[in-house]
């Protein structure tokens, strides 16, 4: 379990709905420590994090982003609510609560596709990353095939499928992101394509998961 002082800061630097979240990821990571043998006190510690930064004031993100020397990297990334609140995160994590562990900051960076750390495609961050999409609170009701999809997701990941999963994760948000007007991470399209030509998927993985090629296909259809 992570340490109380943590809980204690999330809680106060989170919205209440955010600190729910952060519980709920924090509880899921817990969950998959176990599947993909993680230190379970590191991956639920790193899920309670994972948001620090995302409800502070823009005053103070200026400040984290001098004080740390992050850089926009990509035209994306200033994007705070989808990119930039995960590296700005991790440093505010580390001068606030002095978090030291490379693997934990990188994951904190990293779920959100942005930065180039070692610990990039580490388990511990596609978990973060799972975790983020599967916590009990999320409610994807408004996205029906977002819905359908992360259900599947849900399959792959507690399979211990991890390469499938981070594989079906980014094509999600290949498809999912262009509908909501959201640029998409080059390096999302990248890691996408990489798993792609690792896994040398064949036509029946993508038959086992139809919401995704249908949902494209349906739109290609409304677009003729």
């Amino acid at each position: 379990m992570p340490h109380q002082h943590y809980l204690e800061f999330i809680e106060r630097v989170n919205t209440p709905r955010r600190f729910q979240h952060s519980l709920g990821v924090m509880q899921v990571m817990g969950e998959l420590a176990e599947v993909y043998a993680l230190d379970r006190e590191l991956a639920e510690t790193t899920g309670l994090l994972h948001d620090a930064a995302k409800d502070i004031s823009p005053e103070l993100i200026e400040q984290l982003m001098q004080e740390g020397g992050i850089e926009i990297q990509y035209e994306c990334e200033h994007d705070y609510v989808y990119y930039l609140h995960g590296p700005v995160g991790a440093y505010y994590v580390h001068k606030e609560l002095g978090i030291n562990d490379s693997l934990i900051l990188d994951a904190i960076t990293s779920h959100t596709y942005c930065g180039d750390g070692a610990h990039f495609t580490h388990p511990l961050t596609w978990c973060l990353r799972f975790a983020d999409m599967l916590e009990p609170g999320r409610n994807w009701s408004r996205w029906a095939w977002v819905e359908a999809a992360a259900g599947e997701l849900r399959t792959l990941v507690y399979g211990g499928k991890l390469d499938e999963a981070a594989y079906l994760l980014t094509s999600m948000l290949l498809r999912w992101f262009p509908e909501m007007g959201i640029q998409v991470h080059p390096h999302t399209r990248r890691v996408n394509q990489e798993l792609k030509e690792r896994l040398k998927l064949e036509a029946s993985f993508l038959d086992e998961h139809k919401t995704l090629t249908q949902s494209r296909k349906d739109a290609e259809s409304q677009r003729l």
